[in-house]
């Protein structure tokens, strides 16, 4: 095979010593670095005659220039950088680079990534930072095109769910698939088989459009394009406008029912905030918007890093509960008595009926820590419980049929139902120990 030639560039590169990159596109460079690629390769200064890069890195000063115009409209203080090459550049790379010994040389991208950081850091007067960046410059040497981005921002806090009635996270209509309305002429297509997904996008039609027929309004979700409303939009209504993001994913520890409110101190959760134009607010005004919502509001809220969700998420919390429970007779303080002999019980639980359908069949051990009970208006019980994360505790109360042992249900010996259901603490303390 004939010598490759290549660019001042790609030959400085082959050298782990940083004089020797820096000093590859001088005639003293060459002289020094000549020597050393006698045998397998031939020095040119035209980055288009080179058989590795093949002047690709002639764009890098105008593809940094359109990155850094497109940054100006958000804010940023830190940065990462990124670039891809063609498959064949790097197959290129590779054929020369198994000459050398492994650091012996540079990558292209690695190359590439730090001379397009020591640009926008020289000519944005900002730090890079490779793992918490607050934007993200991508460049691709193929099609050269750049691109800047703002990364999400996370947002720590606690929601108090006043109101049942609401799920946690969105959750769309199984009827019109989101859309809000139904298209007329699959209404006979629909008896028979599912949307496919063009149909679904088919049916995202104006609602106007039903007086020519064409699309009528969800019977299910009246239009919402969602069974239920929800914490997350609830929450993104107020953070989203107030740093100028494009979207708000809620992560959770955990999750209450859509007819069980959460109370107390509210439920840990992380925001995540995403391409926001602004990276600082007043989280202060925030929580007093928030105040003003009489279904869910949002406290303690708090900047922390990505990895916090993965503190909030794994983390399993002994939780706290208020349930008003009736029977098929009436309840007595000997009955309130009886459940109290509950405390310390080890639960056998099964899987509840009502998540069958998408939860797998398993048995799980829970404890319940502490129960009291007494006995209220109209033959019921107000129970308060305090159980090991992962407890069912609508399932504690009923039995589920026999599925979840010992229950209220059995040590009343009669049929108990969960009438009402509350969270009112979760002992989330750890989260306080978590350095974000």
């Amino acid at each position: 095979m004939e010598k490759p030639t290549l660019c001042s560039e790609c030959a400085g590169r082959l050298f782990a010593r940083p004089a020797s990159r820096r000093q590859a596109h001088s005639n003293e460079g060459k002289s020094q670095i000549k020597p050393a690629l006698d045998g397998i390769a031939r020095i040119v200064g035209n980055g288009e005659g080179c058989f590795i890069c093949q002047g690709a890195l002639a764009s890098l000063p105008s593809l940094v220039e359109s990155a850094l115009s497109q940054s100006r409209g958000f804010e940023w203080r830190t940065f990462s950088v990124s670039s891809s090459f063609s498959r064949a550049t790097l197959m290129r790379e590779a054929e020369v680079a198994t000459h050398f010994l492994p650091g012996q040389y540079t990558s292209l991208k690695n190359s590439a990534n730090s001379k397009i950081a020591e640009k926008i850091a020289k000519a944005a007067g900002k730090k890079n930072d490779q793992r918490a960046s607050d934007a993200s410059f991508e460049f691709d040497f193929t099609s050269k095109k750049a691109a800047a981005r703002p990364m999400p921002l996370y947002m720590h806090g606690h929601y108090v769910k006043l109101a049942r009635g609401f799920c946690q996270s969105r959750w769309h209509c199984s009827e019109c698939g989101g859309t809000g309305t139904r298209a007329a002429h699959f209404f006979a297509e629909q008896k028979r088989r599912p949307f496919s997904q063009s149909e679904k996008r088919a049916a995202r039609l104006r609602p106007s459009a039903a007086a020519d027929g064409g699309a009528v309004g969800c019977d299910s979700c009246k239009g919402s394009g969602m069974n239920y409303p929800s914490v997350e939009e609830e929450i993104g209504k107020v953070l989203m406008p107030l740093f100028g993001a494009a979207g708000c994913t809620l992560h959770a520890s955990g999750r209450e029912d859509v007819d069980v409110r959460c109370l107390g101190n509210g439920r840990p959760f992380v925001a995540e905030l995403a391409a926001p134009a602004k990276r600082a607010a007043d989280l202060g005004a925030a929580e007093k918007e928030f105040g003003k919502n009489e279904n869910v509001r949002a406290i303690g809220l708090r900047i922390v890093h990505k990895n916090f969700i993965d503190s909030v998420c794994n983390s399993h919390f002994e939780k706290e509960y208020e349930a008003i429970v009736s029977a098929d007779r009436a309840l007595t303080a000997k009955d309130a008595e009886r459940i109290c002999a509950l405390s310390g019980a080890r639960l056998q639980q099964h899987t509840p009926t009502r998540v069958l359908a998408r939860r797998t069949d398993m048995l799980r051990e829970r404890t319940v820590y502490k129960i009291s009970a007494q006995a209220i208006e109209g033959g019921k019980l107000k129970l308060r419980i305090l159980a090991e994360a992962g407890t069912y505790i609508k399932e504690f109360i009923h039995s589920d049929d026999g599925r979840t042992k010992p229950s209220v249900s059995s040590a009343l010996a009669c049929r108990a139902a969960c009438d009402s259901l509350d969270v009112v603490a979760i002992r989330d303390y750890f989260l306080e120990t978590v350095n974000d």
